[in-house]
């Protein structure tokens, strides 16, 4: 991880680095005025980044207007390398850490990594499991050997993937929260809830295994992607509260299913993303990149 971000930092060292790649990623299309489409501005430099002016009615708009960046007063470059970490590196790396490495409070960097996995979970939304679907429930902080205490910290969840004998699956780990007991089979009013919100109702085909432990035979990628996801937030973050656990899970979804993407694809789609007010309004771009098999 350290030499991509030491690659990084030296082709994004400072503001006037990051201005035209963050244009290029507002306005893939070239400059439009939010208020009234028009093409033609004029630029205002008299701020740290630029203002962007309509020739024709006059409203004036920034780079991160509307953006998880808007009214931040963390340089931009900082911005773009907290990207680059989470969407790029193989490891992630917590507020701790980046705190240090970017030069900021622990608050700040503790809120810049919420906003980047707001923006993956936002984006992960726009995106159904279709074609032919495997799910599964699953155990969040389930213990083997456990106790009263313990039963009462797990909670449910369901990972979920396309399957695809031609190209990558795309995986989603979402927690049930109308499943009471984690440790019975799945309730219906979860799996309809999951049904509802991550599935494509133009599915092929649906296979969501009710038990939550399932016969070792049998969806090995499925029994084993939820431990491997639960191991890989405890060793990062070392504990995560119940209310922030599935923004992790969703980090880990996100690196998993843009693994063949390179960096810069991985990198570009989490920040053009992150930039649009409205995220669903240019998912061009993103399904451009994202060219699941299903």
């Amino acid at each position: 991880m350290k030499v991509n971000i030491e690659q990084f930092q030296k082709q994004y060292a400072n503001e006037s680095d990051c201005i035209p790649l963050v244009f290029r990623m507002k306005w893939p299309t070239g400059y439009h005025c939010p208020r009234c489409a028009c093409a033609a501005f004029y630029i205002i430099n008299t701020r740290r980044l630029p203002l962007y002016e309509c020739r024709k009615c006059g409203h004036q708009t920034s780079l991160t207007a509307g953006s998880i960046m808007d009214k931040s007063r963390t340089p931009l470059h900082k911005w773009l390398l907290v990207m680059y970490i989470v969407s790029a590196c193989k490891t992630s790396i917590n507020a701790v850490h980046l705190a240090k490495l970017i030069a900021v409070t622990y608050k700040t960097a503790w809120s810049m990594l919420n906003k980047v996995r707001r923006t993956i979970t936002d984006l992960d939304h726009t995106i159904l499991l279709s074609g032919h679907i495997e799910a599964k429930p699953d155990i969040y902080t389930r213990r083997i050997f456990h106790s009263t205490e313990t039963l009462q910290r797990e909670q449910s969840v369901i990972v979920g993937r396309t399957k695809s004998s031609t190209g990558p699956s795309y995986y989603k780990i979402k927690l049930a929260p109308t499943q009471l007991d984690p440790r019975k089979p799945l309730s219906q009013a979860a799996e309809d809830e999951f049904r509802d919100t991550h599935i494509d109702p133009a599915a092929t085909h649906i296979d969501i295994i009710r038990k939550p432990i399932i016969p070792w035979g049998s969806h090995p990628q499925l029994r084993q992607f939820a431990p491997a996801a639960f191991q890989w937030m405890n060793d990062t973050f070392h504990g995560i509260s119940a209310s922030m656990a599935q923004s992790y899970m969703d980090e880990y979804c996100f690196r998993i299913n843009t693994k063949h993407l390179t960096p810069s694809q991985s990198f570009e789609l989490l920040l053009g993303h992150s930039l649009t007010p409205n995220l669903a309004k240019d998912l061009a771009y993103s399904n451009s990149l994202l060219k699941w098999a299903m």
